[in-house]
């Protein structure tokens, strides 16, 4: 791999860190700004659908127009979107400004994302070293996950030191990153299709019922890493811990989830993507719950299982999009979205069950019934069909068979 590329995936990664820490300050300014502009539960409630609307469910659309038309705009201009719009988010007067600032800022969020895994996805192998793409998919991804993490930790410092009407001097990393994205970030040469070979359309036609099952499986991955990160904080609350030991749990939950994803793409290249995607998928449940019957729980023997899940829950996130990549053989953007973007956002648009469950069985049997989920997902990945379009499950490029 030469110097070219990676920079590529180094600059790609830092910004996706940067951007990723963006899209969490809305969760951890929700409290302060319902009582500053006297918010509504009822208004409140549309501000994480439309953020999950416009980051997310939308990226296919985003990476179709990546696909056909704009080569880099997307990756460059959209960390730019997300600093900007985010950084306002303190300095919001009423309800229908904090609406907009939260779906400007979800439009730079999901804008950046499929176009920037197809670029890192293309600078691996045009390196010729497709051995190495989950590690490096990996990197990417849990650059992201890491960022997430830390974004409230630095949206709250920032508030500290400067106050809630001056959160806007959060926007200097994202002006940074834009400024060297925009120097350089290289485009992203399209890959022509043949006169003889198949459209986009054809060729997602031809493995709908392997990408179907991939799709399905990481809709249920993450219904429960968002319901997790939605309601343990009211587990944790009940449980009687303080705002700062609440927050320290969560972060560490999604930090570790960031880990898992690190490694998740080197273990695929390893010893095979579907095999380590259904053996994460089954170890996650039984973590996840071990951590809530925990003796003694909330506390540090239940903190470290639920780390532990929280690493497995989130290992398979790389290894899925580079599946679905390979399944596919073009519209990297497009199908990246389709896997990072747009099953994530389905996933969390299956949280609101989980409330409902709360509201009748309390936080502590929903959240143990929503980690069973990840067995949804395993299953799929065992039925997973062997044939042409479902073999070449190892993520550096050796064709394995249906039971790798």
């Amino acid at each position: 791999m030469n110097r070219s590329h990676k920079l590529t995936i180094g600059l790609l990664s830092t910004t996706h860190l940067v951007l990723d820490s963006y899209s969490s300050f809305l969760f951890q300014l929700l409290p302060i700004l319902t009582v500053n502009l006297q918010l509504t539960p009822m208004s409140v409630a549309w501000l994480s659908p439309a953020l999950m609307i416009t980051s997310s469910l939308m990226q296919p659309i985003y990476g179709m127009i990546s696909d056909r038309y704009l080569k880099r705009s997307m990756a460059v201009y959209g960390p730019l979107i997300a600093a900007l719009f985010f950084s306002l988010l303190g300095s919001a007067t009423s309800m229908p400004m904090l609406f907009l600032l939260v779906i400007a800022g979800g439009v730079g969020v999901g804008a950046f994302h499929p176009q920037g895994a197809a670029m890192v996805s293309r600078a691996v192998t045009s390196s010729g070293m497709e051995r190495h793409q989950g590690l490096v998919m990996s990197i990417f991804s849990s650059a992201g996950t890491v960022g997430y993490a830390l974004g409230p930790l630095i949206i709250a410092g920032a508030i500290s030191l400067f106050g809630l009407d001056r959160s806007w001097f959060t926007v200097i990393p994202g002006l940074l990153v834009w400024a060297v994205m925009w120097r350089y970030c290289p485009p992203l040469e399209i890959r022509e299709a043949r006169a003889d070979g198949p459209r986009l359309g054809e060729a997602l036609r031809r493995v709908w019922v392997p990408l179907t099952m991939l799709y399905f499986a990481v809709v249920f991955r993450s219904a429960v890493s968002v319901s997790i990160q939605t309601f343990l904080p009211f587990q944790l609350q009940s449980s009687g811990l303080s705002d700062g030991e609440r927050s320290l749990v969560l972060a560490g939950f999604i930090f570790f989830g960031g880990v898992g994803g690190f490694f998740g793409g080197t273990l695929a290249d390893r010893f095979g993507a579907r095999r380590v995607t259904l053996l994460a998928m089954l170890l996650a449940p039984p973590l996840l719950i071990s951590a809530l019957l925990t003796p003694g729980w909330p506390g540090w023997p239940g903190y470290l299982l639920l780390m532990a899940g929280g690493t497995m829950l989130n290992l398979p996130i790389p290894i899925s999009v580079v599946m679905a990549q390979r399944l596919v053989g073009m519209g990297a953007s497009t199908v990246s979205a389709l896997m990072m973007g747009f099953a994530w956002g389905a996933g969390a648009l299956m949280a609101p069950l989980t409330g409902e469950l709360s509201s009748v069985y309390g936080f502590t049997r929903a959240l143990l019934g929503v980690s069973l989920l990840p067995l949804i997902s395993a299953l799929l990945l065992w039925l997973y069909p062997e044939g042409p379009e479902g073999r070449r499950l190892r993520l550096g490029g050796l064709a394995t068979s249906h039971g790798d």
